[in-house]
């Protein structure tokens, strides 16, 4: 499935807009309609229902400008339309590789270019994440080290710490990612 590229704070600003003018509420807003999109996935047998959901978010805030023009309904509604067809594209990419190894299991054979590009994108990872401050760093880390409901409960347990909502959080986690962007793409694009 073809991810989505983040939105701009910009963006993300004029989805809470669109969801309400109190911050607060729209806040709440986007946090009910992300719970219940994963849900949705959970309930439909997706592996990664987290991931799903954020990819609908970050689709609907890329496509806010035009979606505000356009759509006059409930916005839980123009979510889960965006959710059927991640769905459907997340649905298709398992029957590809169901397709390849109907055991479930993915080839074992690695490419050895793939595995030194791998190892390339963790020195630049390395590298990019010098550069930010160590508290930075360190949510930012926290923020992405486990995964399914590890994951979750991880980034509870630290918007708890931090004393921020999760929104808030995720929030953080998008800026720190977006300051990253551009020197990852100036490594990576060494390596070329």
């Amino acid at each position: 499935m073809k991810r989505e590229r983040d939105p701009t704070p910009e963006e993300f600003e004029k989805l809470l807009d669109w969801l309400d003018s109190d911050r607060d509420v729209a806040a709440q807003k986007y946090e009910t309609i992300r719970h219940r999109l994963i849900k949705i996935f959970v309930s439909r047998g997706c592996i990664d229902a987290e991931t799903l959901a954020d990819e609908v978010m970050n689709r609907v805030a890329v496509r806010i400008d035009k979606i505000v023009e356009t759509y006059q309904g409930d916005p839980a509604r123009c979510f889960q339309g965006f959710a059927d067809n991640v769905y459907l594209e997340d649905l298709r990419v398992r029957r590809q590789l169901e397709e390849l190894d109907p055991s479930g299991h993915l080839p074992d054979g690695r490419d050895e270019d793939d595995d030194e590009q791998r190892e390339y994108e963790d020195k630049c990872l390395t590298q990019c994440m010098g550069q930010l401050t160590a508290p930075d760093g360190e949510l930012f880390r926290r923020y992405f080290r486990e995964e399914k409901r590890a994951k979750i409960d991880g980034r509870k347990d630290l918007a708890l710490e931090l004393g921020i909502t999760v929104n808030a959080l995720r929030i953080k986690a998008h800026r720190i990612r977006q300051h990253l962007r551009p020197c990852m793409e100036a490594c990576l694009d060494n390596a070329r």
